[in-house]
């Protein structure tokens, strides 16, 4: 019988999510995504307590916010910003809220794996944390597509943030 306990007091200590991320997390970073060939884009992320704003810099101008339940994509080119319903899809948001399941992974620092679920947009995905700092993220994506995110300038901020509109842009809410 004390086997039997034992056995489940592990089993159930190893199927627990692991919380790296304390809440609330307030950071900026700058952020270099790559892909095995080449450069993705890379921008700045401002994150507050689940909301952010992602300014995007290369390889063109875009603003990616979430706020008050929806998605603002800000595309400058055509100035207009497209709104959708926020369902919760941007990998980062769920990262930070801990919503994956993870073990860990030997390394240098704090490394962990993360599990994909049913409808995640990712197969593999490996994350290093230096303290709490995030420092890069491997990702092997739904399309078999490898993907490098690396974190640069990470701070701790407790300012707030706000996404609004241009006045002179076309607003197309997209639900």
């Amino acid at each position: 019988m004390r086997l039997f306990i034992t056995l489940f007091i592990c089993s159930y200590l190893q199927s627990t999510t692991d919380e790296y991320f304390k809440k609330p997390i307030n950071f900026d970073a700058d952020i270099i995504i790559n892909n095995q060939e080449n450069l993705i884009s890379k921008g700045k992320i401002l994150f507050r307590d689940g909301s952010f704003i992602y300014n995007l810099i290369d390889p063109y101008r875009q603003t990616i916010a979430n706020n008050n339940g929806k998605l603002y994509v800000q595309d400058d080119d055509f100035q207009q910003v497209i709104i959708y319903k926020n369902d919760n899809t941007f990998f980062l948001q769920d990262l930070f809220d801990n919503e994956y399941e993870s073990e860990n992974v030997p390394c240098s620092k704090i490394c962990f794996k993360l599990l994909s679920r049913e409808n995640s947009s990712f197969q593999e995905a490996l994350v290093s944390l230096d303290g709490d700092v995030i420092e890069w993220i491997r990702l092997l994506d739904i399309k078999d597509q490898r993907i490098f995110i690396k974190f640069e300038n990470f701070k701790f901020e407790s300012s707030n943030i706000t996404y609004v509109a241009p006045e002179n842009y076309e607003i197309i809410e997209n639900d």
